[in-house]
């Protein structure tokens, strides 16, 4: 007697791309992290609704993976379905004489920010330097003082509760390093407006960014990591509270906090998830102890964490 699982019966109800038991760690910048049960890939909105409801209706949990860049996936993997964007919901699409782009939740950030510079974007160069996809990018209002993403948005294509909506900007709720989307909603496409572009500043707004780029590499780790662990406490840094723990250079296994940059922690080579977790609660220990500071993570744990 054949016995159907529910990763068959998904697997025959929807339309994307399906992959069974998919190593995650080569799919992150940390490169640390289990397995997922399967990883879907839808490369439209009707999709990625379909993806979404059919997990619904089986019982199925589903976890966004985008670029791997602000994530530590668990040891044990993460249960249930991974989506990764593909196809449509991965393009960059510009329109209106420059001064709008369509883009999927799914294309790079990296890519994105290049086109917005070439376009005469002023303050997109600020995005400069940050990994990982626009979904992402949207969910973490990312950029730096120099610029932010949110600021040129228009408006959010999203699943929430099932069905795709559209937010406008006010409804986004951007903020430093966090937005306002719904708890469990999934980020589609987004509409990016700029009236000021203008072409013939372009190369202006290109050195920008590329000094820009300059200084985050001389003041960041090289090996792979996911970016700040923590975010920045109102008017504090946290890189600097860790350091002056003297936790610079500490060590679990095979993470540690960088002697570069006290903000990150970087895998050496065969760090675990747990190894990552461990240091980055110690570093937070010793700084609420010292300093009365709640360090909050800014990097996403998913998967099966104890």
């Amino acid at each position: 007697m054949v016995t159907t699982t529910w990763r068959d019966e998904y697997q025959a109800r929807v339309k994307a791309p399906c992959r069974a038991d998919v190593p995650l760690a080569p799919l992150t910048t940390f490169r640390i992290g289990g397995a997922a049960d399967l990883v879907v890939e839808p490369r439209s909105e009707a999709d990625a609704v379909e993806a979404v409801a059919v997990a619904a209706e089986l019982a199925v949990p589903v976890t966004l993976l985008g670029g791997g860049s602000n994530v530590l996936v668990a040891d044990r993997g993460v249960r249930g379905i991974v989506l990764r964007l593909a196809g449509r919901l991965s393009q960059v699409l510009v329109t209106d004489d420059g001064r709008r782009v369509d883009v999927g939740a799914g294309a790079p950030f990296p890519r994105l920010t290049k086109v917005c510079m070439a376009l005469g974007w002023e303050r997109s160069d600020g995005w400069v330097g940050t990994p990982g996809t626009v979904g992402g990018a949207l969910v973490m209002n990312a950029g730096s003082r120099e610029g932010e993403i949110g600021e040129v948005v228009e408006s959010v294509r999203l699943i929430v509760d099932g069905h795709a909506t559209t937010f406008i900007r006010a409804q986004c709720g951007f903020e430093y390093r966090k937005s306002a989307f719904p708890r469990g909603a999934l980020i589609l496409s987004a509409v990016l407006r700029c009236d000021s572009a203008d072409p013939a500043r372009a190369a202006y707004v290109e050195e920008r960014g590329h000094q820009a780029l300059l200084r985050r590499k001389r003041s960041q780790p090289r090996e792979h990591s996911a970016g700040s662990i923590f975010k920045n406490p109102p008017g504090g840094s946290a890189g600097k509270l860790i350091e002056e723990t003297g936790l610079k250079g500490a060590r679990q296994g095979g993470a540690v906090i960088s002697p570069v940059h006290a903000n990150f922690i970087v895998n050496t080579g065969g760090a675990t998830a747990a190894d990552v977790v461990a240091l980055a609660e110690l570093a937070r220990t010793r700084v609420r102890e010292r300093t009365s500071v709640e360090l909050e993570w800014e990097v996403r744990r998913i998967g099966e964490f104890q």
